[in-house]
């Protein structure tokens, strides 16, 4: 009798213990996670007494090494698309036949913090709300989860075959999250997140978001062509398309975010401290093809202005794979090494290479996304300097 009420003591403690270990096999899958095919259907229900509205999203995402991607949105009569090689970016709006392509090489966000991952604040870019539906919100969610419980097991059918998942109940701020866990490799199949929220009649109305897989690939094997895009004849190409839900990211106007980084020597800049001068801020790195090409013409600049103008890379790749580049390639611009990210996600760099022109009073002049010709370059900075 008294180890059977002692195992009944225990069991609560044991019983989250095993939650635990079933959120942290969500978490190793999708931090290890480098290739992934990914589509989904995600459906928001409000509920507000007798009243009950529900709208539908298809989300779709192709990822692979270097900057690789193809994301897509389908909401209604509305589609957006995405996609990038690695060097080259296209955007889309197929039903309206419109297009895009920008010079520059997609970069994803390292980790998302928690507001992020639950609030309903979307990113700027399709591709990052995609991503942030389908992927990154899950290990930041299991990162602040409350709570955690087990519940009963369940096989559900993604991409035509059966897999056994165990469910997990877990709080989160102010919802309550029920996610269908694959045993096998940890991948959440279907997600449901329940909260209340005030309308702006005063009412209190139930909001339930259920995303479901359709389709799940890890395998990597996608082949190049999965990540390139060819307009269909007679779509019209645009210079810039700005996707439904997204911002233009545009900067100019906007004071310059401070922030402290060490150089690839060691020495501590901070962006304040630099008031007074035209600074040149420039998101790069080294896999990036049209990065590659901008640099000589960044350097050439620089020697050009001299001391009038600081010029500054800022890259978030390791200090060995920089050193070596720049070993081959011997630029005299100042990298600062955001090696966690935290200055390429202050200013929303999700493209590069991004550059900015910061004038002498710290007010952001120029913003540019995807690589440019030297004269615009240098325009831009000339007409900084015109402010001093």
């Amino acid at each position: 009798m008294r180890r059977f009420a002692l195992f009944l003591a225990l069991w609560p403690a044991l019983y989250a213990q095993q939650a635990a270990d079933v959120l942290k096999t969500v978490q190793n899958a999708y931090t290890g996670l480098k290739s992934v095919h990914i589509a989904a259907t995600r459906t928001d229900t409000v509920i507000a007494g007798a009243l009950v509205s529900e709208a539908s999203a298809d989300y779709e995402l192709m990822e692979a090494p270097g900057g690789k991607y193809l994301a897509r949105i389908r909401n209604g009569n509305v589609e957006s698309v995405a996609v990038s090689d690695g060097s080259t970016m296209w955007k889309a709006l197929p039903r309206q036949k419109r297009w895009a392509k920008i010079e520059a090489a997609g970069v994803a966000d390292d980790e998302d913090a928690e507001a992020n991952a639950s609030s309903d604040e979307q990113p700027q870019d399709l591709y990052s709300s995609v991503d942030r539906v389908l992927i990154r919100r899950y290990p930041a969610l299991i990162g602040v989860a409350q709570g955690a419980e087990l519940g009963k097991e369940e096989t559900l059918k993604v991409g035509g075959a059966k897999i056994r998942c165990q469910i997990v109940r877990l709080q989160a701020g102010p919802s309550l999250h029920e996610l269908w866990i694959d045993e096998q490799r940890g991948f959440v199949l279907q997600h449901r997140q329940t909260s209340r929220r005030q309308l702006a009649s005063g009412a209190t109305a139930t909001v339930q978001i259920v995303t479901k897989l359709k389709q799940l690939d890890v395998s990597g094997d996608f082949g190049e062509q999965a990540f390139t895009f060819e307009p269909e004849r007679g779509w019209k190409q645009e210079d810039m398309l700005v996707l439904p839900g997204e911002g233009q990211m545009l900067l100019t106007g906007q004071r310059a975010a401070d922030f402290a980084l060490k150089s690839l020597e060691g020495e501590q800049f901070e962006l304040s401290s630099l008031r007074g001068k035209v600074v040149v801020l420039d998101f790069w790195a080294t896999w990036c093809g049209p990065c590659r090409r901008e640099l000589p013409i960044v350097d050439k600049l620089r020697v050009a202005f001299g001391d009038r103008v600081q010029f500054l890379g800022i890259n978030d790749e390791d200090s060995g794979t920089v050193r070596g580049f720049l070993k081959k390639n011997p630029y005299g611009i100042t990298v600062l090494m955001d090696s966690k990210g935290s200055v390429h996600r202050t200013y929303g760099v999700h493209s590069i290479p991004t550059l900015l022109v910061i004038g002498p009073d710290g007010v952001i002049r120029q913003h540019f996304v995807g690589g440019r010709e030297e004269k615009e370059l240098q325009q831009a900075i000339t007409s900084a300097l015109g402010q001093m």
